[in-house]
């Protein structure tokens, strides 16, 4: 066994994991550490450096050991949460906390980006800015902790910060540098235009801006004997987590969806060229980590976590018990919405439990349940958070087909991806057949086909997809629900749209009585 197996790292925001996995898309060994978030005041959220690399190495020799073919492992690649923005000084060590995408602290910044021209003189950067990129982070940066900016030699994201833990290289990628605010989307470069007109140095951002799937730098001697590696072993640029996860759920050609429901949920979708919608609505136009491949993400700040809410609040007697008995308070929960009706006879739910993101970009939307009568009970209150919480990434899929993307068939992952009635939900609300996939580490094994394709054993990430991911279950639309679901559908878009201003007022009224 020799060069058959490939170690990917994905650096989340809860922790780090890597799973060693072979040519065939067999899962040969997992590790994972946790990681903390920090938040030291009210909107901000930071993460340690240190904590990554520590959790990495921990994660790492995990799975090497459990897979016992380290020798075998023939490249590295990496995924990491998006926007974070970690600053090295000259001796190559962080100043601070890294500013994680989480955080809200750069609005004034983000306001003032989005009024130096419109949407159209932006085009190449692909529209509006938001307060997790790069840009207005290091424009708070420079206000508000000018010592601290003056140190900085380099500027890196998450997966970066680890690579250059392992390699000494300091390299990003276009998927991740997509989200700085400074690069020109078509041409897949720096854009000296934005660079110049929001005022950063140049000479702080990566010279080396790469492919994710080029190689960008060899594993250290000292690290590989410590993790059971050879030395010399390639290492790749590698890609944010949602390109990422695209990659190892095979969204990597036009037409196919992503879909994840975790405690967000996103949907991302493979497309060949950048766009841009003229409208404030936080949908990302990414370049893909396959080359010459652009992509869009659409995001739900609440999806999983609402229907977790509901476990907590309104089933936390049952979750208490089902845990003694070892049992699945999800499974129950979803066999109770299987005895409800598609739309739940009018009961709607807005999953905004901390605002939204694609399309409204509203922070202070909230969740609402809408049209509940004496008929409703735990059945209708399961199923309208699982209908609300699609009819939201339905929201995103929309701004895809205005942009003349036909969706053909979505890929699901994420906890919405294990649960069959979700899975049928999904595809009766989007209108396309839902696939899930042999391997539900996506964002671990799409760095790994990336690894794959930077040793040079895939001639390209299509060919690496086609060797280890599979489709495992495919569910088609209903055609009499899809037609239910498609008026509540409209519904739902209405609901918000006419509760905005409430949305606005009451926030006011919070923020006037907060201690």
């Amino acid at each position: 066994m020799n060069g058959d197996c490939f170690l990917g790292i994905d650096a989340g925001t809860s922790g780090v994991k890597a799973v060693v996995i072979d040519i065939h898309g067999d899962i040969r060994g997992m590790g994972y550490r946790e990681c903390g978030v920090i938040n030291p005041h009210p909107g901000w959220a930071e993460q340690n450096p240190e904590d990554w690399w520590i959790a990495c190495d921990g994660a790492v020799q995990e799975a090497v050991q459990k897979s016992g073919c380290g020798s075998a492992v023939a490249g590295i690649g990496l995924s990491g949460q998006m926007q974070g923005c970690v600053l090295l000084d000259r001796q190559g060590e962080p100043i601070g906390n890294c500013i994680i995408w989480l955080d809200q602290r750069a609005d004034e910044e983000t306001e003032a980006i989005n009024q130096l021209g419109s949407v159209k003189e932006m085009l190449n950067v692909g529209g509006y800015c938001l307060n997790s990129f790069w840009a207005p982070k290091l424009l708070w940066i420079r206000k508000h902790r000018p010592a601290d900016f003056e140190k900085i030699e380099t500027v890196m994201f998450t997966k970066d910060y680890l690579r250059y833990r392992m390699t000494g290289e300091i390299v990003t990628d276009v998927s991740d540098a997509s989200l700085t605010f400074f690069v020109d989307l078509p041409k897949r470069r720096w854009s000296d235009k934005m660079i110049d007109k929001i005022g950063i140095p140049r000479d702080i951002l990566p010279e080396r801006l790469l492919e994710s799937t080029e190689p960008a730098g060899r594993l250290r001697a000292d690290l590989a004997a410590r993790w059971g590696i050879r030395a010399g072993t390639i290492v790749a640029a590698g890609a944010g987590d949602q390109p990422a996860c695209g990659v190892g759920s095979d969204v990597a050609r036009s037409g196919v969806i992503g879909s994840s429901i975790g405690t967000s949920g996103a949907v991302f979708g493979c497309l060949d060229h950048p766009f841009v919608i003229e409208k404030p609505c936080a949908a990302y136009s990414m370049c893909h980590a396959v080359p010459d491949e652009w992509c869009f993400l659409g995001l739900s700040l609440t999806s999983g976590a609402s229907f977790k809410w509901l476990r907590d609040i309104v089933f936390a007697e049952k979750k208490a018990e089902m845990a003694l008995k070892k049992g699945d308070i999800y499974g129950y929960m979803t066999g109770l919405a299987q005895k409800a009706d598609p739309g739940c006879e009018g009961l709607l739910f807005l999953p905004y439990l901390n605002g939204d993101k694609t399309p409204n970009n509203d922070k202070a939307a909230r969740g609402v349940w809408f049209g509940l009568s004496q008929r409703h009970g735990v059945n209708e209150l399961c199923r309208s958070v699982m209908e609300g919480v699609t009819f939201s990434l339905r929201d995103s899929l929309e701004l895809l087909r205005e942009q003349g993307m036909e969706v053909q068939e979505v890929h699901a992952s994420g906890g919405g991806a294990k649960s069959s009635l979700w899975r049928q939900i999904q595809a009766d609300i989007f209108h396309a057949p839902v696939m899930t996939m042999n391997v539900e580490e996506s964002p671990a094994a799409g760095a790994a086909i990336i690894a794959g394709v930077a040793a040079g054993v895939f001639r390209n990430i299509q060919e690496g997809c086609d060797c280890m991911i599979r489709v495992t279950d495919v569910t088609e639309p209903i055609e009499s629900h899809a037609k239910i679901y498609d008026d509540y559908f409209q519904e739902y878009r209405q609901l918000y749209a006419s509760l905005k201003k409430n949305f606005m007022d009451q926030n006011r009224i919070v923020q006037k009585y907060s201690v």
